[in-house]
């Protein structure tokens, strides 16, 4: 989290976050990252997970569109952690901090199942990703019909401000022309939508046969090839292999993952001819998104080395895997 954020982020606004949404919470978050995440309970014990979210993040009408766009696939049947609300009635209730910012907080049901940890998990396999691919299908099939919202930036938007920030100006020029690489796709009610956009495994669970999907705080309007792309992506990502067996990997992936997909939805071959470009982009954003968090603070050695690496592929114009 950011000098500034983590200044202004008290015991008090957890405890009026948890007043207003009638739970309790683990005194250590889940995480801290981009969003404050703590495991809740209710009164009879059931599990929850509370979000608090900066507004140097996000505005108050961006999660709210975040969280009507999570309803509407649940009421529509895909398998999410979905949104609930306070003892006011609310999705998003707004906590003013000592310095006049706010933090939105925000209520979710507990994902089922567990974090599948790569090849020691032993969920870890073909039947997985068939699930996994058939998981992103659903929400791309539902969100053709979901309302167009303003309140929602688009990748574009979203790249653009992490690109803007990066102080490596050749970083900047190659940035640039790979998104007007991406840019010249087409846009189509088919092949681009309002989506999660960030379906790792630490954004969701499995309980063996099915994902439950949480975390939406990326949603943005994209290209829905984007969506697998971060599957080959982050399954090698941390992974000690060299360069030609990830490629290995992740050929073989592509082929269940998208058997699964298309139970869902179908894209045209040439869409993942493009797979190239978004694995690239992801390079980029990482990068972007570190060095960001990380400024004015010491950067731990396991996410410098992580950085050092983006920096290498950026430069190179390689993507993790040759797709």
């Amino acid at each position: 989290m950011e000098i500034a954020v983590e200044r202004v982020f008290t015991k008090e606004i957890v405890k009026r976050a948890v007043n207003l949404f009638h739970v309790t919470v683990e005194d250590k978050p889940l995480g801290d990252f981009e969003n404050y995440i703590f495991k809740a309970k209710g009164d009879c014990g059931e599990d929850y997970v509370l979000r608090l979210t900066h507004s140097s993040h996000r505005s108050k009408k961006e999660v709210e569109a975040e969280l009507d766009f999570l309803r509407y696939v649940a009421e529509n049947g895909a398998k999410v952690a979905g949104p609930l609300y306070s003892t006011s009635r609310n999705l998003v209730e707004e906590i003013v901090a000592e310095d006049g910012t706010f933090f939105f907080a925000s209520l979710f049901t507990y994902a089922k199942g567990e974090q599948v940890k790569g090849e020691e998990s032993p969920y870890w396999g073909d039947a997985y990703f068939e699930a996994w691919g058939k998981a992103i299908g659903q929400l791309h099939r539902l969100t053709m019909n979901y309302p167009k919202t303003n309140h929602r930036d688009t990748w574009e938007e979203d790249e653009s401000g992490i690109v803007n920030e990066l102080e490596d100006d050749q970083v900047k020029k190659i940035a640039a022309v790979l998104m007007d690489e991406i840019k010249a796709l087409p846009v189509e009610r088919e092949t681009f939508g309002l989506m999660h956009g960030d379906i790792h495994p630490g954004n969701f669970h499995y309980d063996g046969k099915e994902l439950t999907i949480f975390d939406f705080d990326d949603a943005a309007y994209n290209y829905f090839i984007h969506d697998l792309a971060m599957v080959l992506y982050y399954s090698v990502l941390f992974t000690p292999w060299t360069a030609e067996e990830k490629t290995e990997f992740a050929r073989k992936q592509l082929q269940v993952l998208r058997k699964g997909y298309e139970y869902e939805h179908r894209l045209a071959d040439s869409w993942y001819e493009s797979l190239p470009l978004f694995l690239r982009l992801r390079d980029v954003g990482l990068y972007g998104t570190l060095q960001k968090k990380f400024k004015g603070k010491d950067m731990p050695d396991n996410f410098r080395k992580l950085s050092e690496e983006l920096y290498e592929r950026i430069i190179s114009k390689e993507a993790i895997v040759n797709i």
